[in-house]
């Protein structure tokens, strides 16, 4: 086992006592054993201290933090802090309430040594309480893959990558400020960097969708990460990755601005109104106005 790479799977978590043994036990369960699961509370009140302490007794391969004051709270200052203190090669971010399939690590490890890419994405799958199949997360490749992610083509989940922990050091991980999008915007960053990646066309891992899952959203609540979100990929994307900017690139961030232009002044969001107004902004020039508005050259691209 010594000469296989030391994966770490950082999994951040919160009020999840009644859930996060599920998913650490499927953990438990790989048939590639050389791991470590970082696990980083985020100041929960229920008994996840309990629950997890279990495992930790169990198993010296689990790890068990407590977030910092440094880090802000939420999820992603909870990741990034046990990306700090994980000591893999192999990176496998993970959420505290989904499970993974037996031979996810071992697949994606396998897959990252024989084709010596920078990371490996898998699906996954949405079940519902009776852990049946609601839907696949497939879409997970392309071969523009950053003009792809970005456009909502392909999509990857916190789940589906298993990275180099080489290429993440001098990037910053998870945007701290960021509670929604925050996946996406990442992914992005990444992608601007490398596009080196291997698609494992398998089922890897299941999202559970509950009552109370983190993936359920409320979209008034999260109006002001997603404008911020979509700034800082647009932003990053024009200084590291011009090539790929064209009118249908700007006229897809220019709707979605607009979009949320209009919906922070129905529901008075006025911090989201300015963020959406300084988005329409960025996203114009002045040969992108002439045809945005050119009705020819409208037709003749959608």
């Amino acid at each position: 086992m010594s000469d296989q790479p030391l994966v770490s799977i950082i999994i951040p978590t919160y009020n999840r006592a009644h859930l996060i043994g599920e998913t650490l036990d499927s953990v438990v369960a790989q048939t590639y054993e050389n791991w470590e699961c970082i696990i980083v509370d985020d100041g929960s009140s229920d008994n996840t201290d309990e629950v997890i302490g279990k495992y930790v007794k169990g198993d010296t391969r689990f790890k068990y933090y407590h977030r910092p004051e440094e880090h802000l709270q939420g999820g992603n200052g909870a990741r990034n802090y046990g990306f700090k203190m994980s000591q893999g090669e192999y990176i496998q971010w993970f959420d505290s309430d989904d499970l993974m399939v037996a031979e996810k690590l071992e697949l994606k490890v396998k897959a990252m040594l024989e084709n010596e890419v920078d990371f490996v994405v898998c699906f996954g799958a949405l079940v519902n309480k009776k852990h049946n199949v609601i839907d696949e997360w497939n879409k997970i490749y392309n071969k523009n893959a950053l003009l792809s992610h970005v456009l909502g083509i392909i999509t990857f989940s916190t789940n589906g990558p298993m990275f180099k922990k080489s290429i993440l050091l001098n990037n910053k991980v998870f945007d701290e400020k960021l509670k929604r999008k925050q996946e996406w915007e990442f992914f992005s960053r990444i992608l601007c960097e490398t596009e080196s990646y291997y698609p494992l066309n398998v089922v890897l891992y299941y999202i559970k969708r509950t009552d109370d899952s983190i993936n359920v959203r409320n979209e008034v609540k999260s109006i002001n990460s997603k404008v911020l979100a979509n700034i800082l990929v647009f932003k990053e994307v024009r200084k590291k990755r011009k090539d790929i900017i064209d009118i249908n690139f700007k006229r897809h961030f220019l709707n979605k601005f607009i979009y949320n232009f209009r919906f922070a002044l129905r529901e008075s969001e006025y911090n989201a109104l300015l963020l959406s107004l300084f988005g329409i902004i960025i996203a114009f020039d002045r040969m992108f106005l002439v045809r945005f508005f050119d009705k020819k050259y409208w037709n003749k691209n959608i």
